[in-house]
């Protein structure tokens, strides 16, 4: 899901983030972002999540022994700079990475339910 919309900076950001959080953190979602979280959590546990916010999903890197794996999650650092979300020179807070990772999973999941609906569809009318 590539955001068409205006870009959002961190200040417009806070000044509405119940409406705009999605969009927001959906701006620095990469390919990157998608493809590490569909390979260290999984697609199949995503659809098992029970929490509209996957916090149900308790991953740790480094075999259990290293940090939440959500707070790995690769996002644009670059626009992230230049929209205010990360100062420059840092690699933005752990929260900044989550966000991004869960917006990338939600992503996932309404693509493979568009797919499972499209062939649904397909096939009832055939």
């Amino acid at each position: 899901m590539k955001t068409t919309h205006a870009k959002i900076t961190r200040a417009e950001y806070m000044e509405n983030s119940h409406e705009l959080f999605r969009a927001y953190y959906a701006q620095f979602v990469t390919d990157e972002t998608r493809r590490f979280v569909a390979k260290h959590i999984g697609i199949k546990k995503l659809k098992k999540s029970k929490d509209e916010h996957f916090n149900d999903i308790i991953h740790h890197s480094n075999n259990g022994q290293g940090g939440w794996i959500w707070d790995a999650s690769p996002l644009n650092l670059e626009l992230a700079r230049e929209l205010g979300e990360i100062h420059p020179g840092y690699f933005g807070s752990p929260c900044t990475h989550t966000c991004v990772g869960k917006e990338a999973a939600r992503q996932l999941l309404e693509e493979r339910k568009l797919t499972t609906d499209e062939e649904a569809t397909e096939e009832a009318q055939d």
